[in-house]
């Protein structure tokens, strides 16, 4: 009977592992997919698949390889719309800014028109657009930042 205790152990240690981490992967995906629908929900098109085809055979005035994409806000509400920070490219065109986070089917593309304001608060781009009616706020870091305010600036004055 002493000689099952130990097993015993093992087994109800291994449960409760596999239990807590099923638990949390299962909260984790569904607070993605939760914010997920929200942000469909506010952005619309702004995030989709077909933006990687629409800017496949363009060229870019500015891009960065190494930025990351730490969160889109709704300013009014005041709610996140994504959920962790990640690592994407950001390409700067002549219409329009384009993010793309890493591992991701989709990128996040706005028109240089719907851009309101480009500031740099604590080393991080803040890109603030409208889109239907709602003020959207995109944080990003990356390397040159002021170069990228600046360009975005010129190319904001220039299309107005």
């Amino acid at each position: 009977m002493v000689q099952l205790f130990p097993g015993l152990l093992y087994v109800f240690i291994i449960t409760v592992i596999f239990t807590v981490l099923l638990v949390s992967f299962t909260a984790a995906s569904l607070l993605s997919q939760a914010r997920a629908i929200v942000r469909k929900r506010y952005i619309g098109s702004v995030f989709s698949k077909r933006n990687v085809k629409k800017v496949a055979k363009r060229h870019p005035v500015l891009a960065t390889m190494t930025a990351m994409l730490l969160n889109l806000k709704d300013v009014e509400s005041n709610r996140l719309l994504t959920t962790f920070k990640r690592p994407a490219a950001m390409r700067l065109y002549q219409k329009c800014l384009y993010v793309k986070p890493y591992f991701s089917s989709g990128a996040y593309l706005i028109q240089n028109s719907d851009i309101k304001a480009v500031s740099i608060v604590n080393s991080t781009l803040n890109v603030t657009f409208m889109q239907e009616d709602r003020i959207i706020l995109l944080q990003c870091r990356g390397y040159n930042l002021l170069k990228w305010r600046d360009s975005l600036n010129a190319l904001i004055l220039n299309h107005k």
